[in-house]
């Protein structure tokens, strides 16, 4: 029998919510010093339970400083960060030239609503000569990551009039309301309450996470399974894209991740990919490559999707542009960007002049310092590390990375691929609590990602990689995997 309302609701919203008190409980229990836990209480105490800090650790750390890829916390215990901001801090902590470059026009002009600047402009020049493809590019601007996914979606359905979005199952564009109407969080979703996100005109397909495939097929024999039952869905009348007898679509764009992030760091086998973009050009709609998190640079490329080959119609980019500050961008083809006339879509803080003054600077470094040769070069060298483990650990059912994009899934059974959930969390806690700070995510609880900034030095993978083989070696022991 389905519960009712009344037996339902009020239970699950205590789970959801949790309670001040257990939270106070865990600050004082496991913060790693006094300035720590009183800081930790002052923020239970006036701030909203609503933020992500204690969703990601149960007990986050206090941070005060930090300098490349290192960050130490008010009672100076030191961490390497495998985090980054969620690959904010793309070129470290505490970068000397960015910062001084901020501070330079925030001595100038710091802010005004939508006006040109030398510094916009120049940041726009720049990202649009990076967008890939033998075609004419502009840029528009925005601030958050989930904006410029609106931005996707709008300009998508006025340029090609039609009105569907295809996306993936696991997929994260954001959390505004148009953007959580394409993001397939559970958790998420619960909050959106009572209303849900109100767009009907979203298709979602399976993504390729290849080593448990929702088809139960194996990468490559599959040759591409998934990816032919999707375009079989525009042979078809009876499922929304496409009515094959007019010969029209119903589909405005496909916009993907072409690497699952918040999902667990998936990396796609490449050929699909490229498939994907062949599927949009054969029934004319857009393809959009969400890079908010896995771009710029993170994979060995500047664009993840550049690794397949595919010239993308638009890209949204956000997070790293300028290594700290928000700031956000669509970046594509000019003539879907000039489809849209003046104030079709506007931010106040967009492309404020301190940050796009940031970014100019970050990409003269990239430049400089081959910043993309670094991270693809120091990415091998941690996957190695992580395939050396693997040999020697049970509980590495899976790893992958690509550049400084790297995960494993952790197991307690590798025949069965039983995900080990409760044993992930026990090693999240203790990477933090000696010194690793990274990240835990996975369809079934059991992934740690890790997304150091680039400029991360050799020697501090090695101390990383040994952390986390000796957790991992206590985690075996703990929940009696492979033994």
């Amino acid at each position: 029998m389905t519960t009712s309302f009344e037996d339902r609701i009020l239970a699950e919203r205590a789970r959801m919510r949790g309670s001040i008190e257990a939270l106070q409980k865990r600050s004082i229990e496991y913060a790693r010093g006094e300035r720590s836990r009183g800081i930790l209480l002052k923020t239970l105490a006036y701030e909203s339970t609503g933020h992500l800090d204690f969703a990601l650790f149960d007990c986050p750390p206090v941070l005060d400083y930090g300098k490349g890829a290192l960050v130490y916390d008010v009672d100076g215990n030191e961490y390497i960060d495998l985090h980054a901001g969620f690959t904010v801090n793309v070129l470290g902590h505490g970068n000397r030239e960015v910062n001084e470059a901020m501070k330079a026009q925030m001595d100038r002009l710091n802010h005004f609503a939508e006006l040109p600047v030398e510094s916009r402009a120049e940041l726009a020049r720049i990202l649009a000569s990076r967008h890939p493809g033998d075609f004419e590019k502009k840029v528009m601007w925005a601030v958050t990551g989930g904006e410029a996914v609106e931005i996707c979606i709008k300009l998508a359905r006025w340029y090609t009039g039609k009105q569907i979005i295809v996306t993936h199952w696991g997929d994260y564009h954001g959390r505004t309301a148009g953007a959580m109407a394409l993001t397939s969080k559970a958790f998420m979703m619960a909050y959106s309450y009572p209303i849900p996100p109100a767009d009907t005109a979203v298709v979602r397909i399976p993504f390729p996470y290849c080593y448990r495939c929702p088809f139960g097929k194996e990468y490559p024999a599959c040759d591409l399974f998934c990816a032919d039952q999707f375009e079989k869905m525009f042979e078809s009348k009876e499922t929304w894209l496409n009515n094959p007898r007019a010969g029209v679509t119903n589909v405005a764009a496909m916009l993907i991740e072409p690497f699952q992030s918040s999902a667990g760091y998936l990396i796609s086998p490449l050929p699909y990919l490229k498939r994907m973009k062949e599927i949009a050009e054969k029934y004319d709609y857009l393809f959009i490559s969400d890079e908010v998190q896995n771009g710029m640079g993170r994979t060995g490329k500047l664009w993840a999707i550049e690794h397949a080959g595919v010239a993308p119609d638009l890209i949204a980019i956000a997070k790293s542009i300028c290594n700290g500050l928000p700031l956000s961008a669509v970046t594509g083809r000019k003539e879907v960007l000039d489809s849209w006339g003046p104030g079709a879509h506007s931010s106040t803080f967009t492309a404020y002049p301190t940050a796009c003054a940031g970014g100019i600077k970050v990409f003269e470094i990239f430049d400089r310092d081959r910043i993309l040769e670094g991270a693809a070069e120091k990415g091998s060298y941690f996957l190695a590390g992580l395939e050396e483990m693997a040999r020697r650990r049970p509980s590495i059912g899976h790893y992958n990375g690509l550049g400084l994009y790297l995960s494993i899934e952790l197991v307690s059974d590798r025949k069965t691929k039983a995900p080990a959930g409760d044993a992930t969390a026990w090693a999240s806690r203790e990477l933090l609590r000696q010194g690793v700070i990274c990240m835990t995510s996975g369809y079934l609880y059991n992934r740690l990602c890790f997304a150091p900034p680039l400029v991360i030095e050799k020697e501090q993978i090695d101390r990383a990689l040994n952390i986390l083989d000796r957790v991992l070696s206590q985690m075996e022991r703990q929940f009696e995997i492979g033994g």
